[in-house]
């Protein structure tokens, strides 16, 4: 029990706080709203996993989860090292969220770019694009309230990081 108390005393209530809401966000909560994709609970693990497909029929998102789990440790950097630069490890929250998100925003930026194409050839199809954008939207437009929480809480993670790496007195 002493040394948790201490982890806290070192790493402060705040950080714990957001790395407490990272961990249970990307673990446990869907990220996309019900009418998303397909309608299946997507965690922040199932897209680190990198098969959604898998995820959607509740398959094992071991991947994720470990990435999940390495970065949620990021908090015992500052104990164990005592180095002027260890709280930036806080930013690797963000880094891991980024990395599961990066393949939705790639997807979505194809499919603006195919809409976007297809307006250019005619009032006709640009009704057809106007159709395809109600009904294709992907899975980054349908965002729930859990990942913008989850953006809220790793970015804060990461801007107390280099607030602390940068302070006069670290």
């Amino acid at each position: 029990m002493n040394r948790a108390s201490a982890l806290l005393a070192n790493v402060g209530l705040d950080v714990a706080i957001g790395y407490g809401m990272f961990a249970v966000l990307a673990l446990f909560v869907s990220l996309v709203s019900a009418d998303g994709f397909a309608g299946a609970p997507i965690t922040l693990a199932d897209l680190l996993s990198g098969d959604l497909a898998q995820a959607a029929l509740g398959g094992n998102s071991v991947k994720g989860v470990i990435c999940v789990l390495l970065a949620t440790a990021t908090v015992l950097v500052p104990y164990f090292w005592k180095h002027r630069f260890a709280p930036l490890a806080f930013a690797v929250p963000l880094l891991v969220t980024l990395y599961g998100f990066w393949p939705l925003y790639v997807q979505h930026r194809r499919q603006q770019d195919a809409i976007a194409a297809m307006g250019d050839l005619g009032q006709a199809l640009g009704e057809l694009a106007a159709q395809i954008n109600a009904e294709m939207n992907g899975p980054l437009a349908n965002l729930g309230i859990a990942a913008w929480i989850l953006f809220a809480a790793v970015l804060f993670l990461a801007l107390r990081g280099i607030a602390r790496a940068t302070s006069s007195s670290a």
